[in-house]
């Protein structure tokens, strides 16, 4: 059967790591699913997990080499803890295939419910920032949680020359780091700040460097990591905000960022209309019936 063309994706692979070895049912509900708009498509595709590895950055490491060796051009990564729609699957393939390089969807934290674990850019007037292609809407974010990611191989070779190499021991390949749990300082020196600095400052700082002591500093998952590194030759990190994801733990957290974003705003409306407070509506109130306003409430 003749495959169809999709844009700039050609062969699509799912990619899921597994440290206890095992996936929660509704996660397979989802993948079957998956798959099968998948066919319907006529979409190439293929399916990478790793099982038993306990530090999530080399797992997702080992995962994006098994990738750039292979000929896909499109690599989902989706936690196992996760179920999700098949629409907002299709929203997430849709955006790649219109040529975003990252994008992905956000999903509630455990024990956080409010918080989907992503920080949004905005402007100066407190507006998203984003785009439109069509009927298409992603959202321009400073960063998003990797449990349910699109990476192109265009993002991952865009980040390789700000991205360092490890050796894995066991077959001697070297490894791209994409992903690094890490400490980002506070400030980075800037050009003039680092010719400005004696040999013995610089000396001290290209030691510090290379033992990996760079003073104190915030601590940033691998995900974000790859993030910063992506934005810091050019790259765009999206949103598709209408993906309905289930985050399994003892129970199920489930949201939509797009109706999350809805309710947020109802509230701030409702808020500005009655007041946040007792007191506030209160004197609102009052203000209205002076103004021989109160008739109509």
């Amino acid at each position: 059967m003749e495959q169809k063309k999709h844009g700039c994706m050609d062969i699509l692979v799912i990619a899921s790591c597994y440290y206890e070895v095992k996936a929660y049912s509704p996660y397979v509900t989802s993948l079957v699913n998956s798959i099968n708009v998948l066919h319907e498509l006529q979409l190439p595709f293929d399916y990478y997990e790793l099982s038993g590895d306990s530090y999530v950055d080399r797992a997702k490491n080992a995962l994006v080499h098994r990738f750039l060796k292979s000929d896909a051009s499109h690599m989902l990564m989706i936690d196992s803890d996760e179920a999700w729609d098949v629409e907002g699957f299709c929203r997430i393939l849709k955006a790649a295939m219109m040529g975003a390089e990252v994008v992905g969807a956000a999903y509630p934290c455990k024990n956080n419910w409010e918080f989907f674990g992503c920080i949004p850019n905005k402007s100066e007037d407190g507006s998203f920032l984003g785009k439109e292609i069509g009927e298409t809407r992603l959202l321009d974010m400073w960063g998003i949680p990797g449990g349910f990611i699109m990476y192109s191989r265009k993002a991952f070779e865009r980040t390789r020359p700000n991205l360092d190499t490890y050796t894995e021991p066991t077959t001697g390949e070297e490894i791209l780091e994409a992903f690094k749990c890490n400490i980002e300082p506070h400030k980075i020196k800037t050009k003039e700040e680092l010719e400005a600095m004696d040999k013995e400052e610089l000396a001290e700082l290209a030691y510090k460097m290379q033992k990996g002591l760079r003073g104190s500093g915030g601590r940033i998952g691998e995900d974000i990591y790859f993030q910063k590194r992506y934005k810091e030759m050019g790259g765009i990190v999206w949103l598709e905000p209408n993906v309905t994801i289930q985050h399994y733990g003892i129970k199920a957290w489930e949201g939509n960022y797009h109706d999350f974003l809805l309710r947020c705003k109802a509230e701030s409306e409702i808020e500005k209309a009655v007041g946040s407070t007792e007191a506030e509506t209160a004197a609102m109130l009052a203000a209205l019936g002076k103004g021989g306003q109160c008739a109509s409430l």
